[in-house]
């Protein structure tokens, strides 16, 4: 069995006192994935004396709009996300990501930052987040600092952050016009599942029908989501007339397998993968195509 102490905050300064004070604390926030890793005993949860419940802090639940940035706080929830009008009519591939996640219950418990600094291969928000180059805010008693998203990810179930740091803010730049985004996800189960393999599309396209910006970020095809940008510099060029799906589908699947080796899942991986971008690159043409 588990003992630790535990602590909790209402406000920022106070946790991040805590942080600054004590060594070996553990972050609670919707506590959808600690508090069973803390039940099982997980191996990968490393040792810890303190336990942190931030889930009290209001200053950390915003959504708001900044300039040419939209910007969350860390225990916003996933509900949140979903009912959010500035997220739908900016981000919707961020509700499509957050829709898949769970049931209603981890939904209105689990958040954005939990999600991030957890940093599941299988994490659904991350490769939508990704894709959308959104960064992180990082916060301790000796200042701030802020790291793109994807380069904050240091391995499965691993990031940057340092023991005296929280995470405060995440920064999404808004996307300008004729920028399309799709999610697509293959899991065991609906709702319930957790994703075995999922894909987020960010692309631009312009008067002409030509793939410009493109960032494909799958989620649990690699240890930790990541871009791909063998993939992404094959779809960019291409028009939307004649773009080659089953040539983008074989492109991204080598890409996958430079990244993780061959396994004995990736002959699966392969062809799913291959399946999810084609689907996803499919919906946004046609969507197009409907919009002219």
């Amino acid at each position: 069995m588990i003992s630790y102490e535990f602590l909790t905050s209402k406000k920022t300064e106070e946790a991040l006192d805590y942080l600054d004070k004590f060594s070996k604390v553990q972050i609670l926030a919707g506590g959808t994935d600690l508090l069973v890793n803390i039940h099982k005993e997980s191996p990968r949860l490393p040792p810890f004396d303190y336990l942190l419940d931030i889930s009290k802090i209001p200053e950390l639940k915003f959504i708001t709009l900044v300039k040419n940035f939209i910007e969350i706080g860390p225990l916003v929830t996933h509900s949140r996300l979903i009912s959010e009008p500035l997220i739908k009519d900016n981000f919707p591939v961020l509700i499509e990501a957050a829709n898949t996640i769970g049931s209603t219950q981890i939904r209105n418990r689990g958040t954005i930052g939990g999600n991030i600094v957890n940093a599941s291969p299988a994490a659904d928000l991350l490769p939508p987040l990704i894709a959308l180059r959104a960064e992180v805010e990082l916060t301790s008693r000796k200042g701030k600092r802020a790291l793109p998203l994807e380069e904050f990810l240091a391995g499965p179930y691993k990031t940057k952050i340092q023991p005296n740091e929280l995470l405060t803010k995440i920064r999404i730049p808004l996307l300008g016009d004729n920028y399309y985004t799709d999610f697509q996800k293959i899991g065991r189960r609906k709702a319930l599942s957790i994703a075995r393999l999922s894909l987020a599309l960010v692309t631009k396209i312009d008067k002409e029908g030509i793939f410009n910006d493109t960032r494909v970020v799958p989620g649990s095809a690699t240890p930790y989501p990541q871009s791909f940008p063998k993939t992404e510099k094959a779809i960019n060029g291409k028009s939307i007339f004649n773009i080659d799906l089953e040539e983008i589908g074989e492109i991204v699947s080598k890409e996958m397998v430079s990244v993780t080796g061959e396994r004995w899942s990736t002959p699966y991986k392969k062809s799913a993968i291959a399946t999810l971008i084609k689907r996803a690159l499919g919906k946004i043409v046609e969507e197009v195509k409907t919009n002219e």
